[in-house]
């Protein structure tokens, strides 16, 4: 009996006790990351109320199946120049002036065209002002690093995970479902969106309030004309240098595929469990739910515990569980195995794969990239990204429209597959003599 209580009971409670003190040392961060990372709960709170029903909304104001992505995809080019102004001033302006900017143009506008939404074209406008959030993105991702040694960035970046999914573990998704139930649609998206916009408007006050000036690395350009030829030729000679990294290639080329992916499946995935798999909607919030509590854990217990030899090795486990949570979707219903069960079972295993995504791959890129060039690699890598996902999404929003959703289903795996073998060829160079 003894040995079964040491084996059982001792271990986890050692486990846990040695645990408590590396989570203290997960949340301890720098000023300028602390505020950028936990002042985010005031948009995570009501994002996670409602995305599991944006689409559906998107879809009662009159957007179709097809112009719910095509819209959200087609407005990229307009995110991109504010990406390239947008890292472009993380630099010459300062970090935390760029992202009080364009958060007010991008969440601003977004939350209120939503809130006051009538028609198909409130949806679409929100859609273009959500598009400019990318300009916003050079300056966030500099912040939420700026002081922090690159042995703890991966720490990092799951304190950021989990700060994201605790509204889902406090159970505010099922609010957003009851809210559902009880107003209906229309109007409890309207309400929610407006609880939304007072929400951002709170967060970007305190960030703009009490997160340090970041300072700039190089000096203002005497006029605007002198700024865009300078822009344009560091931007140029970033991205020569960013290609001569050996590791930097495939993992451009992955990065690609998986924003694709998981811009294309937060539009589809909604709507592809509704009406192809026969789940109520009320169940969305349900999903969103337990995805809070599977991806909490495994960046709680799992990644604070990796060591960055492992961070690497792990590359492509992402795309395993990915994956597999689209396979699970292609299994016909028998017996309990209902369509609920089954959705259930591919929104836990798409949790365990972006987990990974989010934490570990994006440790390991901003590792790669040195701090003064961060915010113009950011800028030319996303930039490179949307592209990608600019071309992929309008013809994923082409296929779940008019060829089938089974079709953008095979579409997806097909790149889970190849994105496998790009991260691969990443362990690969990074593990070679000389990267």
């Amino acid at each position: 009996m003894s040995s079964f209580n040491n084996g059982i009971f001792k271990k986890p409670i050692f486990f846990l006790f040695e645990h408590g003190k590396k989570t203290k040392e997960m949340f301890s961060l720098p000023l300028t990351p602390a505020l950028t990372i936990y002042v985010g709960i005031l948009w995570v709170i009501p994002i996670a109320m409602i995305s599991p029903f944006r689409s559906l909304y998107l879809v009662s104001l009159g957007l179709s199946n097809t112009e719910v992505g095509l819209y959200s995809f087609m407005f990229i080019p307009f995110g991109l120049v504010a990406l390239w102004l947008g890292g472009y001033l993380a630099d010459v302006w300062g970090r935390k002036k760029t992202l009080f900017l364009f958060d007010v143009l991008s969440w601003g506008g977004y939350c209120f065209c939503m809130t006051f939404a009538e028609n198909k074209w409130w949806g679409a406008a929100a859609l273009f002002f959500i598009a400019l959030n990318l300009g916003s993105g050079p300056a966030y991702q500099c912040l939420l690093i700026e002081g922090v040694s690159s042995v703890k960035r991966a720490v990092g970046y799951s304190v950021l995970q989990i700060i994201n999914l605790a509204p889902g573990l406090l159970f505010f998704p099922l609010l957003g479902g009851y809210w559902k139930e009880q107003r209906g649609l229309s109007t409890a998206c309207h309400e929610m969106f407006g609880l939304f916009f007072v929400c951002v408007a709170l967060g970007i006050t305190i960030r703009a309030v009490f997160i340090p000036h970041s300072g700039a690395f190089e000096r203002v350009p005497p006029t605007w004309k002198h700024g865009i030829k300078e822009g344009l030729e560091q931007y140029l000679n970033t991205f020569k240098n960013l290609l001569r990294k050996k590791a930097a290639v495939p993992f451009l080329a992955s990065k690609i595929l998986d924003e694709w992916v998981f811009a294309t499946w937060i539009i589809y995935a909604s709507l592809y469990f509704v009406q192809h798999m026969g789940v109520k909607d009320t169940s969305l919030s349900l999903f969103a739910q337990v995805s809070a509590y599977v991806a909490c854990g495994l960046l709680f217990f799992v990644v604070p515990r990796l060591s960055p030899q492992w961070m690497v090795k792990l590359l492509g486990l992402d795309q395993v569980f990915g994956l597999a949570a689209l396979a699970v979707l292609l299994i016909p219903p028998v017996g309990f195995l209902t369509p609920f069960w089954i959705c259930l079972l591919s929104v836990i295993l798409g949790a365990m794969g972006s987990s990974f995504y989010y934490s570990v791959s994006a440790a390991i890129w901003m590792s790669i990239i040195g701090e003064q060039e961060r915010a113009k690699v950011v800028a030319v890598s996303t930039t490179i990204f949307q592209l990608g996902v600019w071309i992929l999404g309008s013809l994923s929003a082409f296929l779940y429209g008019h060829v089938s959703a089974a079709a953008l289903l095979l579409f997806i795996m097909s790149a889970r597959v190849i994105d496998f073998f790009l991260l691969r060829r990443v362990v690969v160079a990074l593990q070679s003599p000389g990267s």
